[in-house]
């Protein structure tokens, strides 16, 4: 057990390490400044999307239910289970990126209000 806890921590420093990796280069090549905060911007809505379906709710719902469905069905029955619930995922996703990408000025107006003052920067954010 305390060689699953190593990893798991191992993990988790490895990852935090390569995030702050990320932030230097990020910041080494945009900069502070208009582009940067068209960039964060725009990754704002990718990162509610992964917050919601991968990390939050529905991970919080599907473990639960999946072990349930394998307990009483066996593996056939969870795949079918995990299958499905794959296609409605995969389905939602597609629906939520065509409603982004057709509303994406609207939404940026919302994620950044302050971006109606500078239209290039905002050109950028809804671009982005």
């Amino acid at each position: 057990m305390l060689g699953r806890i190593f990893t798991v921590g191992g993990y988790t420093l490895l990852s935090r390490l390569t995030g702050f990796a990320r932030d230097i280069v990020l910041a080494a090549v945009l900069g502070a400044g208009p582009v940067a905060d068209a960039f964060f911007v725009a990754l704002r809505l990718p990162n509610h999307f992964r917050a919601i379906f991968a990390e939050g709710a529905f991970n919080a719902a599907f473990v639960p239910a999946y072990a349930h469905v394998h307990g009483e069905g066996g593996d056939a029955s969870a795949r079918l289970f995990a299958d499905r619930i794959f296609t409605l995922l995969f389905l939602s996703q597609v629906v939520l990126l065509v409603a982004a990408w057709i509303f994406m000025p609207q939404a940026i107006s919302i994620l950044a209000p302050g971006f109606s003052d500078d239209v290039e920067q905002r050109r950028l954010a809804i671009e982005l």
